[in-house]
């Protein structure tokens, strides 16, 4: 059997956490493998207090030794990437050891957020211009089409008395109104996604995360794996904003709310895999490498671990 590091989260909800991990490493067994989890060994009552910092770096050197004898270390990602995951991926590429990423279930939706000028719609559209077979959750809006739709992001110009209509009829997973407009996602857009063979992707807002993770999971289909976009630097953040035309006092607005998504969105405990934009020129290449590289569509090798 080969031998084999897992990494998984521990920190959060460590209950949830724990009977996940009891199922990665069923998932490591099932394939034949000796799976090593120290965050499930070492943290267990009377050996180690995760929540003390210096037993907690004891424990994540401890099981990082193992790794000399292990043949790759294995990241199931189903639950985000943890700070202390991210500390195991950079010591296993340090190492030379190689690094693999699953999840207990097949990925159909992959959801992109950030705040306003983090650059996810640049990112999306190098995603779906790496795969022909990439594509979006269709979604639904009373307005009329904008040149920075995403192709096929929206049917627009749907009219208010079918909004009414399938609201009624509870067809929606979502539905929001915003300065004068309707926006919504129907059940069976998503349905169609994850019951289908490749991967769909989703620009959406922090708040409709929840409710599409939970009713994915309510499905014996695909599931949904979600990124978010950490905003740039502020004075980066404010070039790009200008780009875009944005006022002075806009943009200042902006800055102090990306802050505030970022905090709230850290502290949300939804198992977002985070991702950094930073770099001018090459920032969206690289953010949109990464994602493919979780997906398990591009080598994790060829590209360096980026920190957030």
């Amino acid at each position: 059997m080969d031998r084999v590091i897992l990494e998984s989260p521990y920190a959060g909800d460590v209950e949830v956490n724990l009977n996940y991990l009891r199922l990665c490493m069923r998932d490591c067994l099932m394939r034949g493998e000796a799976p090593f989890a120290s965050h499930g060994l070492y943290t267990q009552l009377g050996v180690l207090d995760d929540c003390d910092l210096e037993q907690r770096a004891i424990g994540i050197e401890a099981g990082l030794a193992w790794g000399t004898a292990a043949r790759k270390t294995v990241i199931y990602i189903d639950r985000g990437i943890s700070r202390g995951m991210r500390y195991g991926i950079e010591r296993a590429s340090k190492e030379g050891r190689l690094v693999e990423y699953r999840t207990l279930h097949p990925i159909r939706i992959v959801t992109i957020t950030g705040s306003s000028g983090a650059g996810k719609t640049s990112i999306i559209k190098k995603l779906l211009a790496q795969n022909p077979l990439f594509k979006l959750v269709i979604s639904f809006t009373t307005r009329t089409a904008r040149s920075s739709d995403l192709p096929g992001e929206y049917q627009c110009g749907v009219s208010a008395e079918t909004f009414e209509a399938w609201n009624k009829e509870n067809k929606f997973l979502w539905l929001i109104s915003a300065h004068g407009n309707s926006y919504g996602t129907l059940k069976d857009s998503v349905v169609d996604a994850l019951i289908g063979s490749d991967l769909s992707f989703m620009p959406i807002v922090p708040d409709v995360i929840k409710p599409l993770r939970d009713y994915a999971e309510t499905k014996l289909t695909g599931r949904v794996l979600s990124f978010y976009i950490l905003s740039p630097p502020e004075e980066e953040l404010r070039r790009r904003l200008k780009i875009r035309g944005e006022d002075d006092a806009t943009i200042e607005k902006r800055v102090g709310d990306c802050k505030q998504w970022d905090e709230a969105v850290q502290n949300s405990g939804i198992p977002y895999i985070f991702i950094t934009n930073e770099e001018l020129d090459r920032g969206v290449e690289k953010a949109s490498l990464e994602i493919l590289k979780y997906l398990g569509v591009y080598d994790p090798m060829s590209i360096p671990i980026l920190n957030s």
